[in-house]
């Protein structure tokens, strides 16, 4: 994998944990629909940067 991907993945992971902390955040205060929708989205993005760090060969 060249640096430039590395660094493209590495990114992704960044945004994706960033926006999962935002919608966790965004809990606190929202009704239980809202809720319940923002914590799946939460999940799937913690994932997903969790999937974006794991090495690739």
């Amino acid at each position: 994998m060249t640096q430039d991907a590395r660094k493209a993945l590495t990114t992704l992971a960044t945004a994706e944990r960033r926006t999962a902390d935002a919608h966790t955040a965004a809990l606190a205060t929202a009704s239980p629909e809202l809720a319940r929708l923002l914590a799946s989205v939460a999940a799937s993005g913690a994932a997903h940067a969790y999937l974006l760090t794991q090495s690739h060969t």
